[in-house]
């Protein structure tokens, strides 16, 4: 049986493998002093790193190049040792950057002069911040930020969800980070953790959308999130970036277990195990950073290159497929177009336009021998369920425009 890897896109798509990350996450805890609805760590169990493993990641880091860390959780300000961990760091010359909810700020005043940025997590209003976090802690978090802002950078994270995705939401904690000079950053929520069972699901379309209103109407802001072109209208595809998990990125939690991502739970080593390094290069992350796995929907994209195949949370076992939640909905939504529709590639306009993944005009070539055995198979057929084994080949072909929907009767017409 001929697999849908061999009649595909023959370009050899490698993103450049790098021996280390630029940066890593350092996840301090599991613990947290709030329960917000969109949490992404279901776990709280108030587990922490130790402060010798704690220094000895800082070390690695250091010994492999790495000067960046950002430290994260849970809420990472309730480590006990924290200001002992900054201090540590700040000698090696490490540059930090805290992720934090900003009750606890004003308790670590001493080394805030030792951070290079402090995100801070604002995601509304007083009535909705409150709601979505299950406190009252908006009035003490925009205190902390006055007093943050006098020593060192503060940024504000606002987390998109189903409570707060309206347009004057997101205006208002703009023009707040407008008056007061603090940049503003957003993030939809993904797909994981407490935020399921609380529905705090939005619609893509409409996040992507109140970003380029707000864009047109003259605010300054950055985009957390890798989206996906491909899930979105192409004018808006200027908003999205792509996923430096795995790439220019990684995490280590309190366990010592390495992840390509804070929010992934996908383990890929343990550096109690091996050090740094050797996790990184492992075989199965080099394949994965090369991206010779991705299928022939995303290969034929030109958006691949910034945008990598979409978010990678959601890993599984194989660090060899789609896991873009998103994504995989949208494939799913044009196979099942394809399945209900007669279809017919057109052949005039792969010669025409000399398509890289399946090159007519060489047909010697073993792969492209098997391409024109299934394209000839697919227009002998009027509906195309029979092929579900090439179902990413031929997305890629409706995708591209070259597999659309024909109206047998008409063209038998014109036949005659």
């Amino acid at each position: 049986m001929i697999k849908y890897e061999n009649v595909g896109y023959n370009q050899n798509i490698s993103l450049d493998t790098v021996d280390m990350p630029l940066y890593f996450y350092l996840e301090l805890n599991n613990s947290c002093n709030l329960r917000c609805k969109f949490c992404s760590v279901s776990n709280k169990n108030n587990e922490y790193i130790s402060i010798d493993m704690a220094r000895y990641i800082l070390d690695e880091l250091k010994n492999n190049g790495i000067y960046d860390v950002y430290y994260t959780g849970g809420e990472p300000l309730l480590h006990p040792n924290f200001m002992e961990i900054v201090e540590y760091a700040d000698k090696l010359g490490i540059r930090q950057t805290i992720l934090t909810n900003g009750i606890l700020l004003d308790k670590i005043q001493p080394v805030l002069n030792k951070i290079m940025c402090v995100c801070v997590s604002l995601h509304g209003t007083k009535e909705i911040h409150n709601k979505l976090t299950d406190s009252n802690c908006y009035d003490k978090v925009l205190s902390n930020i006055e007093l943050t802002k006098k020593i060192t950078n503060v940024k504000i994270n606002y987390t998109v969800t189903s409570d707060n995705q309206n347009i004057k939401e997101m205006k208002d904690v703009l023009e707040f980070g407008n008056k007061k000079n603090i940049p503003i950053s957003f993030s939809k929520y993904n797909n994981i953790g407490e935020g399921k069972k609380n529905k705090c699901y939005i619609n893509i379309n409409s996040f992507v959308e109140n970003l380029n209103i707000l864009r047109n109407e003259g605010y300054n802001f950055s985009i957390n999130d890798c989206i996906a072109p491909c899930i979105i209208e192409e004018k808006y595809t200027y908003l999205t970036h792509g996923c430096g998990a795995g790439y220019l990125f990684g995490s280590i939690d309190y366990n010592g277990n390495l992840k390509i991502c804070p929010s992934s739970k996908r383990i890929i080593g343990n550096i109690k195990v091996n050090n740094i390094k050797k996790i990184w290069n492992q075989t199965s992350l080099k394949n994965f950073r090369k991206m010779e796995w991705i299928p022939e929907y995303c290969k034929v994209c030109k958006n691949l290159a910034r945008c990598r195949c979409g978010c990678k949370i959601e890993l599984g076992e194989k660090l060899n497929e789609i896991n873009d939640y998103i994504v995989k909905t949208e494939i799913e939504k044009i196979w099942n177009r394809i399945k209900e529709k007669n279809m017919k590639v057109n052949i005039s306009v792969l010669r025409k336009e000399k398509k890289d993944y399946v090159s007519l005009s060489y047909p010697s070539r073993k792969y492209n021998v098997e391409a024109v055995k299934i394209l000839e198979k697919i227009n002998n057929e009027q509906r195309l369920e029979q092929f579900a084994e090439y179902k990413d080949f031929l997305v890629a072909l409706y995708k591209d425009g070259v597999l659309k929907e024909v109206d047998y009767n008409v063209e038998k017409e014109n036949r005659r």
